[in-house]
């Protein structure tokens, strides 16, 4: 007998990916455009350092700067990263590792509803930032870095703005430690469907309003 498994993000996995070479690669070159932007915003963070700033330094321009750390760029390259890392003497290293489903951690989950909620509205990165009166870096930060953790007043204007409530936020940003084992589960399986970082289909619409749904009649209350 085949051994079962619980696991939403394995179960889902096996369904919609394996098996398809082509959405195999798909799904690795975002996954590497996605990792290359957040090492240039990382680099550019420690280095304290705006997007002026470092394309000055590299030679470039702002625009450049900005679209090189967004992941739906198309036109990252392993080159412009080493450039930027030795101007600010950094040494880039290639290292190769089994391969892992996508992470399901919470803080990961909130990346993705808010840049799946921004690319329903139809928003870019500059547009949300003024919707939520903060910076269009807060914004990158929190749909790119992994280690931001937002704000009780980022989390609450998200809440006011997307419609979807403060207490399940505050569950997918780590700001509360005992988190609801469905809930979990449910988190999972929305991030098991949403591998895609671009624009939303029609399916992938689907599977985000009913997640929204989801945080919405089940917790509420908090």
């Amino acid at each position: 007998m085949k051994k079962r498994t619980n696991s939403a993000v394995e179960i889902l996995h096996k369904r919609y990916i394996e098996g398809d070479p082509e959405r195999k690669v798909e799904i690795q070159q975002e996954r590497v455009s996605s990792e290359i932007a957040r090492l240039i915003y990382d680099l550019r963070k420690s280095a304290g350092l705006t997007q002026k700033q470092l394309a000055e330094m590299v030679g470039t321009t702002q625009s450049v700067i900005s679209r090189l750390e967004d992941a739906d760029y198309e036109g990252h390259s392993f080159s412009m990263l080493e450039r930027i890392a030795k101007t600010l003497n950094k040494k880039i290293k290639v290292s190769c590792a089994p391969e892992e489903h996508q992470p399901d951690s919470m803080r990961h989950i909130l990346q993705i509803l808010v840049k799946k909620l921004r690319l329903k509205h139809g928003l870019s990165l500059e547009d949300l930032a003024k919707k939520l009166d903060t910076s269009e870096e807060d914004v990158l930060a929190l749909e790119r870095n992994a280690r931001y953790r937002p704000t009780p007043l980022m989390l609450f204007r998200l809440s006011k703005f997307f419609d979807v409530p403060q207490p399940s936020l505050n569950f997918l940003a780590g700001a509360t430690k005992e988190i609801p084992p469905e809930f979990t589960a449910e988190a999972s399986r929305f991030a098991a469907q949403s591998e895609s970082f671009e624009k939303l289909t029609h399916e992938e619409k689907k599977i985000l309003d009913a997640f929204v749904t989801f945080l919405k009649t089940e917790f509420q209350g908090g």
